[in-house]
């Protein structure tokens, strides 16, 4: 027996053989079988009738009450009813019993609070 193999007898031809196209069609076939062409669309029209009912519900939340609503308004703009029903009446009060130092002091502490700012 010769220890000594040389391959380059052999040359670089693999003993298997397949058939012309096979590996085109291998990935064809494993597209098909993952995405699937039908599965994909029917997924897409799924989503975006989802999409659409979701945002006629939104709508129809947001605006049809306003679109129902007749609201029993007397007599004046809303901006005298907002003064009417506001309950400033104990601030106001508190504000015109401080003093001026006092005043001052509450506009310096107004401008240098972070939350107000």
């Amino acid at each position: 027996m010769n220890k000594e193999f040389d391959f380059d007898d052999i040359g670089k031809k693999t003993p298997y053989r397949t058939p012309d196209n096979f590996f085109e069609d291998m990935q064809q076939k494993v597209m098909e079988c993952t995405y699937g062409g039908q599965r994909r669309k029917r997924r897409l029209q799924i989503m975006f009738s989802t999409a659409v009912a979701a945002a006629a519900i939104l709508a129809g939340v947001l605006f049809v009450p306003s679109y129902f609503w007749t609201g029993d308004v007397p007599a004046g703009t809303s901006d005298m009813l907002a003064v009417d029903r506001s309950s400033s009446d104990p601030a106001d009060k508190w504000i015109h019993e401080l003093s001026d130092e006092e005043l001052e002091e509450l506009v310096d502490f107004s401008d240098n609070d972070i939350f107000l700012n």
